[in-house]
């Protein structure tokens, strides 16, 4: 519930571009400067432009000014209400039986063992990243530093699972809501900044730790505002067909899902061509998007069956970054250390990784238009795939210990190109490849272990109608192939072709 109630707000304060103010003073963290993207940052020229007048937006709650202490009693109380509040509503309120924890159970924490679970897939890949950035920002709101709340983050976690549940401590949690936390928390954390330009409740929806750290401290939150590049909201209206191979006698399946409606959000937060700094997240990208349509009738649950469903979350972030001069001066690059955090969760595909890795980016400014390129090259910490027999509805005799999915480490390729012209005209192509290796020991007898490759090339093609509005055709061709040791193969196929209305907010 938290999170969908974020999600409600996230799109709502980014579908309006947050003004930049070229004469506004930029206030910092000591120790912290602003990047050359934000102090370079002026107003766009164009009818996408949106201001507003000061004269009616209400002011916030007063505050002073920060000071750049740390308080750190601040940050763990914030981030003890959080985790108290969800496990005082889980035990006294719903009754959950997990948490049902006694003093014998806790004091000998040390001989739990650690396991995979079998929760729900948005719960283990998006509620729990999500609980461990809210006591990411709670560190952040209160001048912490970066690894200061991931410490945070991490000790809330470990509590969590050691000490609040009578279930097996939970390998993945461990990893996604502390990892997970880090990615999640620091754009968040910074997004929340930019929606104080448009209005402090914002800025507090999209970083509710806020309530409580400002309250404490008495001190407004402090760091740069600005810094958004690019900003858009689109809308989509598509239809796919698939083609899935499986072994055991099962054949071939066909299937057709006829019309989808999708909403995407694109944030890009800094210029990510010619960056150099040393500040974690200081330019990164986020595209959050959700599909709703006419199921193929094929799945393993009801709701599979009968509605089509389509959400993700992509994204990366650079770690640190150099901008070394190469060609001419009218090309510019960046090279650094960046993190990929994937989510998918369609009728197809449950698909999710946290990957730590290298990135080159460069942009070579033309005449009448631009060409952007990128790579990157990631290990895949902690990964998943859908466990396609019982993902489709394949199984019998399928017990509470299976999952749809299966826990994977292995690599990840990112590639990305971008022609576009001063007229607003822009073709692109992304890659996502993955090549994913399942974990032996996941409580699934009926899964081997073996390999997973996993493409998914996306095609686009954009034409201005206006500086606002922009209409599009848009192709995605999914593929995975499996490489098991002894279990039979699976072959998947899957293209999706949409239309879509862009606009281009910043």
């Amino acid at each position: 519930m938290f999170f969908k109630r974020f999600l409600f707000i996230l799109v709502v304060v980014l579908f309006v571009r947050m003004p930049l103010i070229a004469q506004e003073q930029v206030q910092e963290l000591p120790g912290e400067t602003a990047s050359p993207e934000a102090a370079a940052s002026s107003p766009a020229d164009s009818e996408s432009d949106i201001t507003f007048d000061a004269a009616v937006v209400p002011q916030e709650p007063s505050a002073s000014e920060n000071d750049g202490r740390k308080h750190y009693l601040a940050a763990l109380t914030g981030a003890a209400f959080i985790y108290g509040g969800l496990f005082t509503y889980n035990r006294y309120v719903l009754g959950s039986g997990w948490t049902k924890v006694n003093w014998e159970y806790a004091s000998h924490f040390y001989e739990h063992e650690q396991k995979w679970d079998t929760d729900w897939y948005w719960t283990n890949f998006v509620l729990h990243p999500y609980q461990g950035s809210l006591a990411y920002m709670a560190g952040r709101s209160a001048n912490l530093n970066r690894l200061e709340s991931f410490a945070l983050a991490t000790v809330c976690d470990f509590s969590w699972e050691y000490f609040c549940e009578t279930n097996a401590p939970s390998k993945n949690d461990l990893v996604y809501s502390s990892i997970g936390a880090f990615a999640v928390g620091e754009m968040l954390h910074r997004l929340s900044l930019e929606a104080d330009q448009i209005h402090w409740l914002l800025g507090y929806a999209i970083n509710p730790e806020r309530l409580w750290t400002e309250a404490w401290t008495r001190q407004k939150l402090s760091g740069t505002t600005g810094n958004i590049y690019e900003l858009s909201l689109s809308t989509a209206v598509g239809t796919c067909f698939a083609r899935s191979a499986f072994g055991y006698g099962y054949g071939t399946q066909y299937e057709t899902f006829p019309a989808f409606l999708s909403e995407k959000i694109s944030v890009v937060y800094n210029d990510p061509y010619g960056h150099d700094s040393n500040d974690p997240y200081s330019q990164f990208n986020l595209d959050i998007a959700g599909s709703i349509g006419v199921a193929s009738g094929d799945g393993y649950s009801s709701i599979d069956r009968c509605l089509f469903h389509d959400v993700r979350i992509i994204s990366d972030g650079m770690l640190f970054a150099r901008a070394p001069q190469l060609g001419s001066g009218d090309t510019q690059t960046t090279v650094g250390m960046v993190f990929e955090y994937d989510f998918i969760w369609s009728n197809l595909v449950q698909l999710s990784s946290l990957a730590p890795g290298v990135a080159f980016k460069q942009r070579i400014e033309l005449d009448a238009s631009d060409i952007e390129w990128q790579l990157h090259g990631a290990w895949v910490a902690l990964g998943t795939t859908e466990f396609d027999y019982f993902y489709r509805g394949l199984m019998s005799d399928i017990s509470s210990d299976y999952r749809e999915y299966s826990y994977t480490t292995g690599a990840e390729l990112v590639s990305r190109f971008r022609w576009k012209t001063l007229a607003g005209q822009a073709l692109s192509l992304d890659f996502h490849g993955y090549a994913m290796y399942d974990f032996y020991g996941q409580k699934q007898d009926a899964l081997d272990t073996g390999w997973e490759f996993v493409g998914l090339l996306t095609a686009g093609y954009e034409l201005p109608v206006s500086k606002l509005v922009r209409l599009g055709l848009q192709n995605e061709l999914y593929v995975k192939k499996t490489l098991f040791n002894e279990m039979e193969n699976v072959c998947v196929l899957a293209d999706t072709v949409s239309t879509f209305v862009k606009f281009q907010l910043k």
